[in-house]
C-alpha cells in the first residue's frame, strides 16, 4: 500500500470553475497530491475542474463526494510555491 502524503491544515477560500461556472470553496487540507474542502460545488466524480494558484491554472479531479465538500486530486505536480500558496488562511470568498 503507497504511503498517504503529508497533509496541513488550510482555510483558503478561491473559486473552482467548473463547466457550469465559477463556485466558491474553502480548502480544509492540502498535500502535494490533493486538497479536501468544503462548499456547495456542482460536479461529479471523475470530472476535472480549473483553479488559480500563483496565477496560475491548475487542474484537479474530483475523487471523492460528502455531504458538505469532498476531495479533488491534483492532475499533475504542483509547485512548492503553489502548494505553500493553498495552505494559507483566509476567512472570506
Amino acid at each position: 500500500m503507497k504511503p498517504r502524503a503529508q497533509r496541513w491544515p488550510s482555510h483558503w477560500a478561491l473559486n473552482i470553475e467548473t463547466d457550469q461556472g465559477e463556485f466558491p470553496v474553502k480548502i480544509m487540507n492540502v498535500s502535494e497530491t490533493g486538497f479536501k474542502f468544503i462548499g456547495d460545488l456542482p460536479a461529479d466524480v471523475g470530472q476535472t475542474v480549473r483553479l488559480r494558484a500563483m496565477g496560475q491554472t491548475v487542474r484537479a479531479a474530483l475523487v471523492r463526494r460528502e455531504e458538505t465538500g469532498g476531495a479533488f486530486t491534483f492532475e499533475g505536480e504542483i509547485s512548492a510555491a503553489q502548494l505553500a500558496n493553498l495552505r494559507q488562511y483566509r476567512d472570506y470568498f
